[in-house]
């Protein structure tokens, strides 16, 4: 087990852009994608993630000091340190990871064959999300095997979240035989769902147009995506208090965020293609009339022109809602990484109307702020017994995050344990 232990821990020290094209590459032959198709398929992923990422990661940068200049404009004072994805490290570090591992890959490989699942589970990096929430259901109760058995129970869920979103999914991005299975992409567009069903009873609300297409068609040059960054920074940047120098360095950073992130998106499709091509190809001649998908990073999600547009826009929004609400108690400054995930699970039911994700994307983020902040002490927990951030620990700080630290079923799970005794 030691043995198994350290080669997950190596292999997945390499990094989503290079084992996610290894997983790809190695998928693609089996099914009889060929070599010169697997090996571009896999290429195109990393290039693309890798890409991804450094926009992602450059948005974020150029946001921080907005998020920081409004923060002190509004004089905030909140104790606890916002670690973002640093919860990810703790998510590979505890004791039972490997349990996890094995167990979702038994569990959906039993799923496929009982036909209880058309999800392939290739995604093995957001296996991560079953693995946080196991490490701090382990770190509150103590118990490893609570611990598994919290990890496995999300991976399900979001398993069959995935079947249930994957056409609407598939239909929005333009992109057959994929489905989703990150939280950040299956626990969203169920909240999308039950808030548009909202949305759509209300007059008036439900007529907003205000998808990308239909802003550029309405206000012409000024629909552009990079002249909606452009103005989307000169604003943020004058309310921030920046100078003219900043607030144009901001302007030309959010423009390039929104015209280069699709083109990113368009090289992880175009690794995706043949792989999805070779898989329906396989199934067609061995299983007639069986339909399987393959579960792809949720990085797909950000294709569409709206996602960027809606978290740009939900990157002061969050600020605002940290500084007013009740029982917060840490600033969303390095969360705001998952906000492009999160909006790109809404958009599909959305249709990508920038108006109606907002909404959907605000009413999301208050309970996930409030339950991260609840469920401080046990990521501090968490951090402190897989080896992170101890010293700071020692000095008496604490750690939360959005992606999975404000997971609904992950309160749940906590709220079930203190009836049982835990935590107490």
């Amino acid at each position: 087990m030691e043995m198994l232990q350290n080669f997950f821990d190596w292999f997945f020290a390499l990094g989503s852009s290079v084992f996610v094209p290894f997983i790809m590459f190695t998928l693609c032959m089996v099914f009889k994608g060929g070599l010169s198709k697997s090996l571009r398929s896999a290429l195109y992923m990393g290039v693309g993630l890798v890409g991804l990422g450094l926009i992602v990661d450059y948005s974020v940068a150029a946001m921080t000091p907005v998020t920081e200049s409004l923060v002190n404009n509004l004089g905030l004072s909140l104790n606890v340190i916002d670690i973002g994805y640093g919860n990810v490290s703790a998510a590979w570090a505890w004791p039972g990871v490997v349990w996890v591992i094995l167990g979702i890959i038994a569990v959906n490989f039993i799923m496929v064959v009982l036909k209880w699942t058309k999800t392939l589970w290739v995604d093995m990096w957001n296996i991560w999300h079953g693995e946080f929430v196991a490490g701090m259901m382990w770190a509150f109760t103590g118990n490893i095997y609570i611990g598994v058995a919290s990890g496995l129970i999300l991976l399900v869920i979001n398993m069959k979240l995935a079947d249930y979103h994957a056409k609407k999914i598939q239909e929005f991005n333009g992109l057959e035989g994929i489905s989703v299975v990150a939280t950040s992409g299956t626990f969203t567009a169920s909240w999308a769902q039950g808030c548009m069903w909202v949305i759509n009873k209300i007059p008036g609300l439900r007529d907003i147009k205000a998808s990308s297409e239909q802003i550029k068609e309405k206000f012409g040059i000024f629909g552009e995506m990079s002249v909606i960054g452009a103005l989307m920074g000169t604003v943020m940047g004058i309310v921030a208090g920046f100078d003219f120098i900043n607030t144009a360095q901001l302007a030309i950073k959010l423009a390039a965020v929104l015209v280069i992130l699709p083109r990113m998106l368009s090289i992880i499709a175009e690794g995706i293609i043949p792989i999805s091509n070779a898989l329906s190809k396989f199934m067609r001649e061995k299983f007639p009339g069986r339909e399987l998908y393959i579960a792809v990073d949720p990085a797909i999600l950000l294709g569409d022109p709206s996602v960027m547009s809606t978290v740009i826009l939900m990157y002061p929004i969050s600020v605002m809602i940290a500084a007013v609400i009740p029982g917060c108690n840490f600033l969303p400054v390095a969360s705001l990484a998952a906000l492009p995930y999160w909006i790109g699970g809404m958009v599909p039911y959305t249709k990508g109307n920038i108006i109606h994700t907002v909404i959907c994307a605000t009413l999301w983020i208050i309970p996930a702020t409030l339950i991260a902040s609840s469920l401080a002490g046990i990521c501090t927990d968490l951090c402190s017994m897989t080896g992170l951030f101890t010293d700071q620990i020692a000095n008496g700080a604490m750690f939360t995050n959005w992606d999975e630290g404000g997971n609904i079923l992950l309160w749940l799970f906590v709220k079930a344990g203190q009836l049982f005794g835990f935590g107490g």
